[in-house]
């Protein structure tokens, strides 16, 4: 019964997948449109989450490879949303997914119709990987959020110049969010100049919007009436009577329709906007499954390799949904082709390589150590003599990338010793970002036997 009930959720997955693919190829700019397509959207990929978990979970209980006691480790602090449920709850999750697509796919009938009336986007045919590894991808409201503030009429009178804060934690993407929007036509169109700003510019009492600032789009000279757009990149706060300077200075200097983005760690630059504030979070788990699968396999169907989906599965659940980390770990599995040995091997090197660190610093998961606490890592060799630290970091200038990658070490391709850098990852979508490991080895665990 339950495996009917699967193949039914595969079909209607499909159906689905052809009326977002349809919409996504279409200029669309009606917002109740856009904000249906979102909840389809989050259907299909609780629905491939749901068709997946089912499938993994009975090749899991078949294997002793695939290590099901990753899964729900206790150093995984979503385990309860993978695998708490029991055969009866199992049963009513499988249908609830059913009838909440069936519906939802009555609803698109509509949709579906009036896509006819919107121009389609020109671009070249695509391979789902590519296409999911070259956008921005699962921030399609908080993209339209934006938008409507940057286009948005000014009633008349008004003087002041309008701020959106966005604010979400380390690696969320808020850079990333900001340069798509930034590199849109649209808005290089709409405002004659495009201005980053640091904390460090603002802290170091920088009093005028036309000095040491980087100056990333130009169409003319700033003159009367001219639209700028700021984006104000803070790590964490920000000096109120240096902010509350040059915010003063930046009303005489920016024309009528100019704004304000400013991107930061903290919540406490949400009371500096003049909006309501985006506040970004990871993608949920559903979301980040169907990510994570795309890029790990491409244009092959998983669902033809079950115990490499099984073990992808697994992998993907001790990420904590970082994109980094996804890209990372999708392109090592890729690079293994198809050899399940291979990814085997992968997924226990993870494994221990998350258990050992979450265990050092007494907390859950290892990626609470780097997203919060910016503490190095330990990250042993295979001789077990040797331990490396590191510490994430990333860079724009190319000048600066090392030439030595994380395959290299891994595959021992160079001799590690001392202090050294690695590149783990370049990102394809704007702003380019080169991530990078700063590492040290020393001999057995040390580095103060971990800094707490």
């Amino acid at each position: 019964m339950e495996d009917k009930r699967l193949h039914d959720l595969e079909r209607l997955l499909l159906r689905v997948l052809v009326i977002i693919e349809e919409a996504e190829g279409r200029h669309i700019t009606n917002p109740a449109m856009v904000y249906q397509l979102n909840l389809l959207r989050k259907e299909m990929y609780r629905g491939y989450f749901t068709m997946d978990n089912l499938r993994s979970q009975g090749i899991e209980s078949e294997s002793h490879d695939v290590s099901p006691s990753f899964a729900i480790s206790k150093f995984n602090p979503t385990k309860r949303l993978f695998f708490s449920t029991i055969s009866a709850h199992r049963d009513k999750d499988l249908q609830q997914v059913i009838d909440n697509l069936n519906n939802m796919v009555r609803d698109a009938y509509a949709l579906a119709m009036f896509l006819k009336n919107y121009p389609p986007l020109y671009r070249q045919p695509y391979s789902m990987h590519l296409f999911v590894g070259k956008s921005m991808f699962g921030r399609q409201m908080e993209m339209e959020r934006i938008m409507d503030f940057l286009f948005e009429r000014e009633p008349l009178g008004t003087g002041s110049v309008q701020i959106l804060p966005i604010v979400g934690p380390r690696y969320v993407g808020k850079s990333t969010l900001v340069a798509h929007i930034c590199n849109d036509a649209r808005v290089r169109n709409y405002f004659s100049q495009t201005i980053k700003i640091t904390g460090d510019d603002i802290n170091n009492k920088l009093s005028t919007l036309n000095d040491g600032v980087a100056i990333m789009h130009k169409e003319n000279a700033l003159g009367e009436n001219k639209k700028v757009l700021a984006i104000v990149e803070l790590s964490g706060d920000v000096d109120e009577v240096s902010w509350n300077g040059l915010f003063l200075s930046s009303i005489c200097q920016l024309g009528r329709g100019s704004r304000i983005i400013i991107t930061s760690r903290s919540n406490k630059v949400i009371k500096l906007g003049t909006t309501q504030p985006i506040v970004l979070n990871f993608l949920p788990p559903e979301a980040y499954w169907y990510f994570f699968k795309i890029l790990t396999f491409g244009s092959t169907n998983s669902s033809d390799y079950p115990e490499l989906q099984s073990i992808a599965m697994v992998i993907a659940r001790g990420l904590n949904g970082s994109f980094i980390s996804a890209n990372v770990h999708s392109g090592l599995l890729r690079n293994n082709n198809l050899v399940a040995k291979q990814w085997r091997m992968h997924l226990a090197s993870l494994r221990e390589h998350i258990e050992r660190n979450a265990s050092l610093y007494n907390v859950e998961n290892a990626y609470d150590v780097v997203q919060k606490r910016n503490r190095p890592l330990c990250w042993k060799l295979k001789d077990d003599k040797l331990s490396i630290w590191y510490k994430e970091c990333s860079c724009l200038a190319e000048e600066n990338v090392p030439t030595i990658t994380i395959e290299d070490v891994l595959f021992e391709r160079v001799k590690c010793e001392g202090a050294f850098d690695i590149l783990v990852w370049k990102s394809h979508i704007p702003p380019y970002k080169f991530y990078i490991l700063r590492c040290t080895v020393e001999s057995g665990l040390k580095k103060d036997e971990v800094i707490h």
